[in-house]
């Protein structure tokens, strides 16, 4: 029998998927998301629209693998509202830190928008600097100069919060 769903019903259960995918545990991520769950993007770098629990698994499961395990998030802030009906929303405001393949060190952050549908994801809206990805895959491929990435990751910095902008610096340290 599969594992039984993981229904998000708080701020604290986004923060919860977010380490999931820190974590890599894309078992428990799977878990959190309706069979149907659509996923947007905006931009141009890659898919904008994704369908589907095991599409949306595969794609983190390969974003995760670009970075080599290493893509942190850090939550600025989460938002919850129970809605009757019409499924519960969430919003949450985050930053990313990791090490790509090639040995970049990278931070993004974007808003994240969610509908639920009894309590698993729906529906979710990604908005982040689509920028600094192609910055750090450009073609879709790892970068191996990181000098305009480098630039524009130093002009988020001032917005980032200290666990971000820690790590990012201890990644930076460490090339």
């Amino acid at each position: 029998m599969a594992d039984a769903p993981i229904r998000l019903r708080s701020e604290q259960a986004i923060r919860d998927f977010y380490d999931a995918f820190s974590a890599g545990d894309f078992a428990t991520l799977a878990r959190m998301l309706h069979p149907d769950c659509e996923l947007e993007f905006p931009g141009s770098s890659f898919p904008n629209r994704v369908q589907g629990r095991d599409p949306i698994i595969g794609l983190f499961q390969g974003v995760q693998a670009g970075f080599g395990g290493s893509l942190r998030f850090h939550h600025r802030w989460a938002m919850h509202q129970p809605r009757s009906g019409a499924g519960d929303l969430i919003a949450v405001h985050w930053y990313t830190t990791g090490r790509t393949a090639t040995g970049g060190a990278y931070l993004n952050r974007g808003v994240a928008w969610y509908r639920l549908e009894d309590g698993l994801v729906r529906e979710f809206l990604d908005f982040f600097d689509t920028e600094i990805v192609a910055a750090f895959f450009p073609g879709g491929q790892p970068a191996t100069d990181h000098a305009r990435a480098d630039a524009l990751v130093d002009r988020m910095r001032a917005f980032a919060p200290a666990e971000a902008v820690a790590r990012l610096q201890s990644l930076r340290a460490a090339q």
